[in-house]
């Protein structure tokens, strides 16, 4: 998958600061590298630079009815990579975002009025400490949701990948569990969606503690909180982040526990 080449990421999509047919289905896709999508970055040995191989699998191309929200508050057309300019401390590449977003979009083709919007919003190497109510972290996101509505879309959920960067230390892992509970309880009270779906995914990488990360992500009690296992997903050769394939995989897996859950 990684070798089909359908869409070339050169093109510039077109900036709509006043979208003709704006977002009514909106996504927050927050959480660190692996939600900002580290697929296809590669070791360029020639400049010794880390690049992204721009190889779009056609589960991720960009349709006319998928949005993005840039950094600069303004909505795009939707394209890889997602969080260029919001995780901007490294190079990023593909995430499950375009994925998720096609498999919906073609869930709900029915309906020519359906405009999705994605509002990334993950930063690599990211504790979720560094999430909380009051980090710019938090407030960003907090700010970029709210501006995505303004033309009266809906939040329909957000989706959620991290946990990696607190695998090393055994206080980070032990509480994991709570700060993920204070921070859904957080978004949603400040958001004013007092059940707005969180889809978390349950990270596969990371060593350490990872198993007490994972046992708190996997075993969340809260309403609207439901997880997608990335276990088994392949892994590049960091053993840290997903391939290109293995993030088609995630996102398509994301789509199917929004739709099976949420509509």
């Amino acid at each position: 998958m990684e070798g089909r080449s359908t869409t070339s990421a050169a093109e510039s999509p077109e900036i709509q600061s006043h979208p003709p047919n704006p977002p009514n289905q909106i996504f927050i896709l927050s959480g660190q590298s692996n939600m900002a999508g580290r697929g296809g970055v590669i070791k360029d040995h020639h400049s010794n630079r880390w690049v992204w191989d721009k190889i779009v699998p056609s589960e991720c191309a960009p349709d006319s009815s998928i949005l993005r929200l840039r950094a600069d508050l303004r909505w795009e057309e939707a394209r890889e990579p997602l969080h260029a300019d919001i995780d901007t401390g490294k190079v990023c590449g593909v995430g499950p975002g375009m994925a998720f977003a096609n498999a919906v979009r073609n869930r709900l083709e029915s309906s020519d009025s359906e405009v999705i919007g994605l509002v990334p919003c993950a930063v690599g190497g990211t504790a979720i400490k560094e999430w909380e109510r009051g980090s710019y972290l938090y407030e960003t996101m907090v700010k970029r949701a709210e501006e995505s509505r303004q033309y009266g879309g809906e939040i329909k959920a957000m989706l959620w990948y991290q946990g990696e960067s607190d695998v090393s230390d055994i206080h980070d892992a032990e509480s994991y569990g709570s700060n993920m509970i204070r921070l859904v309880k957080n978004l949603r009270h400040d958001l004013n969606l007092p059940s707005l779906p969180i889809i978390q995914v349950a990270i596969a990488s990371g060593g350490g503690y990872i198993d007490k990360v994972r046992e708190a992500q996997l075993g969340l009690k809260l309403s609207n909180v439901v997880c997608v296992d990335a276990k088994g997903l392949q892994l590049k050769p960091d053993n840290l982040h997903l391939t290109t394939e293995a993030q088609v995989q995630l996102g398509l897996s994301l789509a199917q526990a929004y739709l099976s859950n949420f509509c």
